[in-house]
Formats: structure tokens, C-alpha cells, sequence
């Protein structure tokens, strides 16, 4: 089982990290699916729908390169039948990998690597995107402690539907951020003056999961400790373009304070004292530096991977067998 999380500060490229990720393992035959999105794009990958998934990386793969509308049709249909109780006073079933009465069944051996995210864009996560990110478009101001509740109820929501599963069945599981937002929310004096606490950061019941059953391993990209303002805001305007910017990204001082808590000791600090709380193992931590060109970081990225799985040559007809149609979006 790994339990791979790709992060860092904001515009450290976490997307374009885990998109490579993608490439690497469909090239090397793995089977991939990307449940990233709202609750449709997850439905998307249950049994139910295997007569459509099988050959697509998520589900906008399957709606911009499948040539069948009528198919496209019937998929939007029968979602929208599950999600909302096809207009009967049935309970919404939403998807999962266990299979019960109150979810739509994923098999979780219907691929080897699963992508997700956080925030995630549904349940909890969604709120977070959509208000906590952006309470000044609500005229109001970002709170960094109401964040971390919000975070940590949707971590409760995906370990129990997807990853406590796919950990069980021995998948592969690469995930863009995960707990260690605590860089966002932990209280700091002079520049997360309305944070949560550390100890109660870790108190929190989804985190109580979360720390439980931490990453196998993370990979930060972030830059140095002495990061400039001038350098952030360089970079902000070379990698903002047609991005809409929330409130994390318009505070320069708040996120040179993330920044230095990802590239110093205060992470690996978090982790141990969280991990030693729940009885967990310590994330195995490794730090690729922000500068470096996207193909530095993706090569970097991809040898760590190959000495993760322990293969010293990759063949995906030897090693995996193929899987065709699969393209990362």
C-alpha cells in the first residue's frame, strides 16, 4: 500500500505534479482512475457503470473522447437518479468503496491507482472551496480555525468512503494535500492571528483519523525558507494567469508563513507529535525545491517513486500488462 500525498505552498504546481504522476503509471501500465471532483465524477467509477468507465481515466476523459451521446445521456440520467433520489422520497446514494445499502458500490480492484484530492469538491471540501477560500466574495474575512473544521469533516468523509478501502486492498493512492493544511490553519501571532491551536488542531475527530492513518509519504515542493515577498509575487503573476485567486493567495505575508513551516522542521514536527499521539507510523518526507523547472521536479519526482516501489527497471509489458484507452486529462 502507498499513500502518496503531492503538496506544498500555493503555486508550488501540486496539479501539474500529480498529472505527471498520472502519466507515469498509465505508461507503466497501471490502471488509473481519478475520482478528483464532485459526487458525480466519483459516481462515475462504480460497478454499476463499468460498461463505460472501464477505458477512462475520470469522467471528463469519458464525456470529451467517448463518440456515444446517447451513453452520455444515460450516464447523466442515472447519476442524477442516485444523487438525489430520482424524485421519490428515497435516501441519495452517493458512491463508495464499501458495499451497503446507503452508497453506490466502487470496487476498489478495478484499478491500481486512485487519484483524490483536498479540498475535495464535494461534501465538506466543496464548502471550503467555495466559502472558506473566498469569504471576502461574501464580505466577509478568511478564518483560518473555521477552515480547519471544515477540513477536518470532509477527511472523516473520504477515509471512511475511499481510502481506509482502497489502504486495505493494498492500492496505490495519490493524493494532492491532505492534513498537513495545518500550515494554513495552525495559529501563528503575527500572521494567522485567527488560527486554530496546534493541540486542537490535532484533537479534531477527523484528524484523530487523519493523523491515525497518515500518508506513507509526502512529497513538498516548496521553496526556501527565506522566501521573499518579491519572489512571491513574481511567481504569483507568472503562474496566476486566467486563475481566479482567492484569499489565500492575495495575503503575501500568510503565505511566506506556509511556505517556511513546508520547507523547515516545524512539518516534520507536526507529523511526529501527532503520529506519536495515534500510535502511527511517521510519513517517509521528501522536499523538491519550487525553482526547479517542471521537468527537474517531474524526474526528481518520478526516481523517488521508482526507488518507493522498488523497481529497478520498469517494463509494462513485463511488470503490469496494459490497459488501453487511458489518456490523463
Amino acid at each position: 500500500m502507498i499513500d502518496l500525498v503531492i503538496s506544498g505552498p500555493d503555486m508550488s504546481g501540486t496539479g501539474t505534479q500529480v498529472n505527471d504522476l498520472i502519466n507515469f503509471f498509465i505508461s507503466q501500465g497501471k490502471k488509473v482512475r481519478d475520482i478528483r471532483g464532485t459526487e458525480i465524477d466519483a459516481l462515475f467509477h462504480a460497478q454499476i457503470f463499468e460498461n463505460l468507465n472501464e477505458n477512462y481515466l475520470n469522467l471528463k476523459d469519458f464525456l470529451e473522447n467517448s463518440s456515444d451521446d446517447y451513453l452520455k445521456k444515460e450516464f447523466i440520467y442515472q447519476a442524477h437518479k442516485l444523487l438525489t433520489g430520482g424524485g421519490t422520497n428515497q435516501d441519495l446514494k452517493i458512491s463508495s468503496c464499501i458495499k451497503n445499502d446507503v452508497s453506490t458500490y466502487i470496487d476498489p480492484d478495478s484499478a491500481d491507482v486512485w487519484i483524490m484530492e483536498e479540498p475535495t469538491k464535494r461534501g465538506a471540501g466543496q464548502v471550503n472551496r467555495t466559502i472558506e477560500q473566498q469569504r471576502t466574495r461574501y464580505n466577509d474575512k478568511l478564518n483560518a480555525t473555521a477552515a480547519a473544521l471544515c477540513h477536518q469533516t470532509y477527511r472523516t468523509d473520504e477515509f471512511l468512503r475511499f481510502r481506509k478501502i482502497l489502504r486495505e486492498n493494498n492500492k496505490i493512492i495519490i493524493r494532492s494535500r491532505s492534513e498537513e493544511s495545518a500550515c494554513y490553519q495552525i495559529f501563528d501571532k503575527d500572521f494567522i492571528s485567527n488560527g486554530i491551536s496546534r493541540e486542537e488542531y490535532i484533537n479534531l475527530p477527523g484528524h484523530k483519523i487523519a493523523f491515525g492513518n497518515p500518508p506513507t509519504h509526502i512529497f513538498i515542493v516548496c521553496a526556501s525558507p527565506d522566501w521573499s515577498r518579491e519572489e512571491f509575487l513574481s511567481l504569483k503573476k507568472e503562474r496566476s494567469y486566467g486563475r481566479l485567486i482567492d484569499d489565500h493567495e492575495i495575503n503575501v505575508d500568510y503565505q511566506l508563513c506556509v511556505n517556511r513551516r513546508y520547507s523547515t522542521d516545524w512539518f516534520e514536527g507536526l507529523y511526529k507529535e501527532a503520529c506519536e499521539k495515534y500510535n502511527s507510523k511517521l510519513p517517509d518526507i521528501a522536499k523538491f525545491y519550487m525553482y526547479d523547472s517542471k521537468e527537474e521536479i517531474k524526474n526528481k519526482m518520478e526516481e523517488k517513486i521508482k526507488s518507493i516501489l522498488k523497481y529497478e527497471y520498469f517494463s509494462p509489458a513485463d511488470n503490469f500488462g496494459a490497459y488501453a484507452g487511458q489518456s490523463a486529462s
